[in-house]
């Protein structure tokens, strides 16, 4: 007690001071009784109590029940022999937090024996107690999941011996664990693998690889193979040195049973495939092909395939092995069999069952047949029958090979039909063909038939309006014409639909000028809307470029349709057409829309618009006029040209029609295309000798008469001989040659030309076809023949004119001979025919009648007077056609369209270039009548 006070109740132990204090242990003191005498700093941090809460306390109260039954019991042990070493306890903390311990405590006793004091240290294990309790439970887990696994699980020695493995493996191996325990996976390997096997334990052992995946194969305790996909990683211990295997086993043997059954059936399925494309093979060579595969397919050394041939009741072998005629008693080359007088076949042909045998025969007389066959009848239509027989397959015949030889035996019925069917197919080509040729021939002629009085009628007319006629006869004229195109247009959408029908519609990329070729096309729909007041406008953007690269004849085939729609539903307001570019590039995707204020289209009457003879009205005494045709060939058009074609409507308002096409930029630098505004104009070919070649008298007078004006010599030649003798008699610069002509055709003709047999001058000479044919290949046959070029019928004078200078071009422009006046004026025309007094008459008609028409068209172009402007041109047009004056005839058309369709730019600029050469032709007159 003396000690104990004079160290204090809350003093480290005598000699220990901070030492004790502050040790980084648990540490304390207490009296026999068990009572703390000091703790130091730790140990109240550890249990979260203050000194003065726990000196002079039982330790016991620390502890947990168990703990403190057993301290009290160790407790007098303790005090009578002085040391006890790591005890383990649990004490609770301040909070109720238990806290695993070991105590070890040493006494101290006084000089006569009777203990004093203890120095205690507790060590903390309640983080070792936990990792010790998860590393259990860790291992408890493992155990559980390796012995319960589905899959093969194992831990291999690195010299590959068993260590352990569990259920799923012993079943799959079929041995017990135990003898497992005795042998290495080395001797259950298959010899095929055990050199892959042994190579990639040996790269994981040199730490090339840790981890390696394979499959191999192995034996099972019941001596068959069986396949299993090891996954298997290698495990050193803290010395880097290989310590097991843990390997997992899956048993794959089903999944490569099933994937050599996929690739049979693959491989069967492209024997069908090739057999099948074995069109132009004959039976014998199929056969081979069948029988070969047959074979292969079944894994059988030999067999045969015969065709069942019902007129002879016998078979016909396509193919044979010399040991599948051997084994059946057949001769080497045999080429034919009876199958009732061999067994099995006729077993099988009589059922028509597949017949297998896979046992010795036990009939003696069967003794020499093959142990194990198949013999398989496949029955196709008819009397198409065949039969397949393999023979000595290593394994039994099963369904599986039965079917694959049914396949192969269809495939090659099916190559016998198919001949049969094609001999068929042949014969229903042939007619079908013949009338082919029959429709277009027939198509073709009523091209030429129609083409050809309708080409007179509007030559004729249009010759006899250049005459300056009264204007009501000219009225009467421009109707006729009118009608005729409307005609004409019928009789294209016919055979339009009809080669689009057949798949002959052409197309004839090219470059060409966008605005030229619309002006062009624009032209004859002035008229009509001027009958009936509407205003016609076209617009063109700026961004589109002036010569494009396309199918210039299609895409106008398209305008023309949507144009004379618009007018034809339209009685009042307008037509607008414009052209835009909607994507740039190559290619650029242009965009035309053609606008009216006309009737409108009922929103459910929409989606009939562009079917094939779908008109909006149907009964007998429609208002409007049409085929219903040019709508469906306007999409067909387009869509064959990558574009769409659309429309939006509303009734009483009016449509817009719209339609895309794909256009590229053009191709050549400097193309026919950006030239083709030069046409020649009316004497523009004046002291040209042409030759024309055409047997209608009604087309001769009419091309004649223009030509004439142009200033042209016109030699007349009835047909291809007539041509012939006139080329001989005097020399010409350019040949214009009907097609179809009596005797000998333009065609025929123009090989001769080109032969030499005019003469060999007129060799090279320019030959340009005049032609009312236009199905697909008309082109190239005339082009082949020798033609430069062709003009279709009926003839449209400005188009003459514009490849006339076109294959003129092409051979090196115009004849050295000709001279071509800078007269705006072709007054040779008169003074060549004696009519020079004439001529004076009417040049100083014009000299007194021009100033006021020019001052009438100034100012209509001052002030905005479109529809005066027209008139003046039109005026113009008949006053300087009977001058000749080409170039004013020219800029006076370019006025009046531009003034028609209200474009009020154009009119200035067609005006201004009017007046300019109003003046020009004016100097020349008074230069001529001085």
């Amino acid at each position: 007690m003396g000690h104990r006070d004079a160290d204090g109740p809350d003093k480290a132990p005598h000699g220990l001071g901070p030492l004790y204090v502050k040790a980084p242990v648990m540490l304390h003191s207490v009296d026999a009784t068990g009572c703390l005498l000091a703790v130091n700093d730790r140990w109240l941090e550890n249990l979260g109590y203050a000194r003065e809460d726990v000196l002079g306390r039982f330790l016991g109260d620390f502890f947990t029940e168990a703990s403190k039954v057993e301290y009290m019991r160790n407790l007098a042990c303790f005090v009578r022999e002085g040391r006890i070493s790591e005890l383990p306890y649990t004490m609770l903390s301040k909070d109720g937090r238990p806290i695993d311990i070991l105590l070890s405590s040493v006494g101290e006793y006084d000089g006569h024996g009777r203990f004093v004091r203890s120095l205690a240290a507790i060590e903390d294990i309640t983080m070792r107690r936990q990792a010790e309790q998860a590393l259990a439970a860790s291992e408890e887990l493992f155990r559980m999941a390796f012995e319960s696994a589905n899959e093969g699980l194992c831990i291999l020695s690195p010299e590959g011996r068993f260590l352990r493995a569990n259920e799923a493996l012993c079943e799959f191996l079929g041995y017990p664990a135990e003898e497992l325990a005795t042998m290495t996976a080395f001797e259950l390997t298959h010899p095929d693998d055990r050199v892959s096997s042994a190579r990639l334990v040996a790269r994981a052992v040199s730490g090339e690889v840790e981890h390696f995946r394979f499959e191999k194969r192995y034996f099972h305790a019941s001596g068959r193979v069986i396949w299993g996909r090891v996954s298997a990683r290698l495990v050193r211990d803290a010395a880097g040195s290989p310590r097991y295997i843990i390997s997992h086993i899956l048993d794959v043997t089903e999944s490569r049973r099933n994937a050599g059954k996929i690739a049979l059936h693959t491989k069967t399925l492209e024997v069908l495939l090739r057999l099948g494309r074995m069109r132009e093979a004959g039976l014998s060579q199929l056969g081979t092909y069948a029988l070969s595969q047959a074979v292969a397919l079944t894994g059988s050394a030999d067999g045969l395939i015969a065709l069942f041939e019902p007129a002879r009741e016998t078979f016909r072998l396509l193919a044979a092995h010399p040991g599948a005629l051997s084994a059946f008693g057949m001769p080497p080359g045999a080429q034919s069999f009876d199958a009732r007088r061999i067994e099995p076949f006729s077993t099988a042909w009589l059922s028509q069952q597949p017949v297998i045998s896979n046992t010795p025969p036990t009939v003696p007389e069967a003794q020499s047949l093959p142990w194990r066959s198949l013999v398989v009848p496949v029955e196709g239509e008819g009397e198409n029958r065949l039969l397949i027989v393999v023979i000595d397959k290593d394994e039994p015949y099963d369904d599986a090979d039965v079917h694959r030889l049914i396949l192969l035996g269809e495939g090659v019925l099916g190559h016998v039909k198919d001949r049969a069917r094609e001999r068929d197919l042949e014969r229903a080509r042939k007619q079908a063909e013949a009338a082919s040729r029959a429709k277009s021939g027939f198509l073709a002629n009523m091209s030429h038939e129609i083409r050809t009085p309708l080409s007179g009628i509007i030559g004729l007319t249009q010759m006899t309006l250049s005459q300056t006629p009264r204007p009501e006869v000219r009225e009467h004229l421009e109707l006729i014409l009118d009608s005729s195109r409307s005609l004409l247009a019928i009789v294209n959408d016919i055979l339009d639909f009809s080669k689009i029908e057949a798949g002959k519609m052409e197309f004839s990329p090219v470059d060409f000028d966008l605005r030229e070729i619309l002006d062009r096309t624009m032209k004859p729909f002035h008229f009509s809307s001027r009958q009936k007041g509407l205003r016609l406008s076209l617009r063109i953007a700026q961004e589109l470029p002036d010569i494009l690269h396309g199918d210039p004849d299609r895409i106008m085939q398209v305008v023309r349709n949507l144009v004379g729609n618009a007018l034809k539903f339209t009685d009042k307001g307008e037509v607008a057409v414009e052209f835009r570019l909607l994507r740039p590039g190559d290619p650029m995707l242009v965009e035309c829309s053609v606008r009216d204020t006309g009737i409108g289209i009922p929103e459910e009457r929409l989606p009939e618009l562009f079917q094939v003879f779908s008109q909006l009205e149907s009964s007998r005494t429609k208002r409007y006029g049409g085929t219903g045709l040019g709508l469906a060939i306007s999409r067909r058009l387009v869509e064959m040209m990558g574009g769409t074609i659309g429309v939006r409507s509303r009734p009483g308002q009016g449509s817009v029609f719209s339609f895309t096409v794909s256009l590229r930029p053009a191709q050549e630098e400097c193309s026919e295309a950006g030239g083709s505004r030069s046409e020649a104009p009316s004497g523009g070919f004046a002291g040209l000798t042409v030759l024309l070649a055409e047997d209608n008298q009604v087309n001769r007078l009419f091309l004649k008469h223009f030509l004439s004006e142009a200033g042209c010599e016109v030699r007349l030649a009835g047909s291809g001989g007539e041509a012939l003798a006139q080329l001989q008699n005097g020399p010409v610069d350019l040949v214009l040659m009907d097609i179809q002509m009596p005797e000998m055709d333009g065609t025929e003709a123009t090989k001769r030309i080109r032969a030499g047999e005019a003469g060999e001058a007129n060799k090279g000479l320019p030959v340009v076809a005049l032609t009312a044919y236009s199905m697909k290949g008309d082109r190239e046959r005339f082009l082949s023949a020798g033609l430069d070029d062709y003009v279709s019928k009926p003839v449209d004078v400005d188009e003459l004119f514009m490849v006339m200078r076109r294959v003129l071009d092409r051979r090196g422009g115009l004849p050295a001979q000709l001279v071509v006046s800078d007269s705006p004026m072709d007054m040779a025309y008169y003074e060549e025919r004696g009519k020079s007094a004439f001529a004076r008459e009417i040049c100083r008609m014009f000299l007194d009648e021009s100033p006021r028409t020019e001052e009438s068209l100034a100012v209509a172009i001052r002030t905005g007077d479109w529809q005066r402007a027209a008139e003046a041109a039109h005026t113009l047009l008949g006053m300087s056609v009977p001058l000749r004056a080409g170039g004013l005839v020219d800029r006076a058309r370019r006025l009046q369209e531009a003034s028609l369709a209200g474009n009020a730019a154009g009119c200035r600029e067609a005006g201004q270039r009017v007046i300019e050469e109003l003046e020009k032709v004016r100097a020349a007159i008074r230069d001529m009548l001085q």
